[in-house]
């Protein structure tokens, strides 16, 4: 039997609540020629019993059960290592595919022509009931790397991408996706489809983008500001200008580091004297404003254990 043309990976760890609904909406594609690996990080809850209930009705389906709690990059790349797709793609224990998201991003391959390595796309938000809240937009990478928010949740790509970058980065915890991402695009081309009709995202109290959101943006800075020596070798000047200014920023605001806030002005100014002048006025404001929210904060935070102990 030949292999799946796409290889869906559902690593999940106690989602029992939802999951249902996301492996639902896998096997309610409209192309029909896919595996769904699902990889049981060790859940205590019922979730064991829910997929092994969907592998018994559906070929299609394969579980994986973890002996140990490896955490979400490690199970990622547990699922991979196991896929024989073509094409890869991995989804949340808690949010769900639109019916036609597989058939829609394969045909951007045939359009984009062979060099295109990876299909993203937006996504549509919901809420903990499953009502729709917004949209998030992720733009084109190569119009703007410097405000580009990563993938998200909805792409595929070829199965040579997971080789060439050695799977999910397990040091990249809560950016594991972002970061293979980041290093997919200095290998292969990119292609943005700009839409929020294929897939839907749910944030609610528990999801990392509730909890966790500020300091994955961190980690997303320093992954990139890693990275920056071979950014340097793939970027036009004027997209460097804009990633220099913000890493200026970035390191003199919230780092506090004057020799790297030194070493990314003297960067930009080589390629532009203006984007330079912009910066060291930006700074002092970002600082000041940054100084008086965190005096509003503190006094907030005061107030309020003095009226908790009143």
């Amino acid at each position: 039997m030949a292999n799946p043309v796409i290889s869906i990976v559902l690593p999940t760890y106690n989602g029992a609540k939802y999951i249902r609904q996301s492996i639902d909406s896998c096997l309610a594609q409209t192309f029909q020629d896919f595996e769904l690996i699902i990889v049981n990080d060790c859940s205590t809850d019922e979730t064991a019993r829910i997929i092994e209930e969907y592998a018994a009705k559906d070929p299609r389906v394969r579980v994986i059960h973890n002996q140990f709690n490896k955490k979400l990059p490690l199970s990622l790349n547990t699922g991979f290592d196991a896929a024989l797709g073509h094409y890869h793609t991995w989804t949340s224990d808690d949010n769900y595919y639109a019916a036609t998201a597989l058939e829609t991003m394969l045909n951007c391959f045939s359009q984009g022509g062979q060099e295109v390595g990876l299909v993203y796309s937006d996504y549509t938000i919901i809420d903990d009931a499953g009502v729709i809240t917004g949209t998030r937009t992720f733009n084109n990478i190569y119009d703007s790397f410097a405000n580009w928010l990563g993938c998200g949740a909805c792409f595929l790509y070829k199965a040579e991408v997971y080789k060439a970058n050695n799977g999910y980065n397990p040091s990249a915890f809560l950016i594991e996706d972002y970061d293979f991402f980041m290093r997919a695009f200095l290998k292969v081309t990119f292609k943005y489809y700009p839409s929020y009709a294929l897939y839907y995202y749910r944030e609610h109290p528990s999801s990392l983008t509730s909890t966790q959101g500020d300091h994955v943006n961190y980690l997303s800075k320093m992954m990139v500001e890693r990275q920056m020596p071979l950014f340097e070798q793939k970027l036009p000047a004027k997209q460097l200008a804009l990633l220099y200014r913000k890493f200026a920023v970035f390191n003199a605001v919230q780092k506090n580091n004057a020799s790297k806030y030194g070493l990314y002005l003297s960067k930009l100014w080589r390629i532009s004297k203006k984007q330079t002048l912009i910066t060291v006025c930006f700074v002092p404001l970002q600082k000041f404003l940054l100084s008086i929210s965190v005096s509003i904060n503190g006094v907030a935070q005061f107030l309020k254990i003095i009226g908790q102990r009143n």
